[in-house]
């Protein structure tokens, strides 16, 4: 039996994580002789004791058979640490996952992996933030990979507006992937593997336990060159992905945010305590290679320019992306004629360049 059996046996096997399995691996080398070891040899081990010993001795390889016939039949490839197609950076961190599943495309070599996440309740001013970052990363979307972790809030978010602009993204789960099959039904999911991928150490039909979650945040930040938070409150879990980047070496950027607001407590936590304060692509990229950064109000004005009627143009020098404008406000700043108004903000709408607050409120996007 190959190598590949014997990680994907070790994997499914309860109470072996991936540091006590690359405990396992330094000792005996391979993952097949773990299994050929004798009972005592391995409940000496320091964390494995009688119990997990047993477990391992008494393991049925049909399990991990039928789980690897299973990922052939569902196009799961299952990546093992001895691969070569296993994410570089992963593999520098303390506990790398022995194995991950992947669905959908190959993870491209790219020059930077930044993991994006926050809350899983966000206001405008993150949704907004993240549309602003990733915006700019379009301009060198070769360049970049988002990271995150596909629960609700800021992860969607980033995912979606990585796939919108053309950028890799992976997503990291906390659960297996049979949780979400077939991926190609699955709301977010289907949308991620159009230019992504979808990752999990986690054996197919394990589910979403609590535990798993600090698990999946190690593999974001050990998959990323730095991790972004963009809106954490005080407990936040993004706050553990901010946690694991620093253990890991990584670099933490943090969005700040309203002092008012609890969740902006996280991230303006962070930036005391010494995580980058980020408002611009170019905040992070000057952390690595400055010949990288890129021309923002360039970037912005060719958005704008033979994109947009004269009217639109006009409406959209005035909207703020963080200021809420009233349409009364519009109507006297832009001089446009009220019966004309309301379908050229609508149009807008459509397009995805503004959004309209209750109380006919806009806020530009771009």
């Amino acid at each position: 039996m190959e190598q590949r059996l014997y990680l994907v046996a070790l994997n499914m096997i309860d109470g072996l994580g991936s540091v006590k399995i690359n405990r396992l691996i330094g000792k005996f080398k391979n993952a097949e002789d773990i299994f050929k070891a004798d009972f005592n040899e391995l409940s000496d081990i320091d964390g494995i004791g009688d119990t997990i010993a047993s477990y391992i001795k008494n393991f049925d390889f049909k399990k991990a058979e039928k789980e690897i016939k299973e990922c052939q039949d569902k196009n799961i490839e299952i990546i093992t640490i001895y691969d070569e197609k296993y994410p570089a950076l992963l593999k520098e961190i303390y506990d790398p996952p022995p194995v991950l599943y992947k669905y959908g495309k190959d993870v491209p070599e790219v020059k930077y992996y930044l993991g994006i996440v926050g809350t899983r309740i966000p206001t405008d001013y993150s949704e907004n933030v993240i549309k602003k970052i990733i915006k700019e990363m379009a301009s060198k979307s070769e360049l970049f990979c988002v990271v995150s972790g596909m629960a609700r809030g800021v992860d969607i978010i980033a995912h979606y507006e990585a796939g919108k602009n053309n950028i890799f993204n992976i997503a990291v789960l906390g659960f297996g992937l049979n949780s979400i099959y077939p991926l190609e039904e699955h709301y977010i999911a289907k949308e991620i593997i159009k230019n992504g991928c979808v990752l999990s150490e986690f054996p197919l039909d394990m589910i979403g336990l609590r535990q798993n979650f600090p698990r999946r945040n190690r593999v974001i930040s050990g998959l990323s060159n730095g991790v972004l938070i963009v809106e954490a409150g005080e407990k936040s879990g993004a706050l553990i992905t901010a946690d694991c980047a620093l253990e890991q070496g990584r670099d933490v950027f943090a969005i700040p945010g309203n002092i008012f607001s609890d969740k902006s407590t996280g991230t303006n936590n962070l930036i005391k305590q010494g995580a980058k304060l980020t408002s611009c692509l170019n905040d992070i990229l000057e952390e690595y290679d400055s010949k990288d950064k890129i021309n923002i109000k360039e970037i912005e004005q060719k958005i704008l320019n033979g994109i947009f009627s004269e009217e639109e143009t006009k409406i959209l020098n005035i909207l703020s992306k963080f200021e809420k404008k009233h349409i009364d406000n519009i109507l006297v700043e832009s001089n446009i004629d009220i019966n004309k108004l309301s379908g050229v903000l609508f149009g807008l709408e459509l397009k995805g360049i503004i959004k309209q607050h209750s109380g006919k409120f806009f806020t530009k996007i771009i």
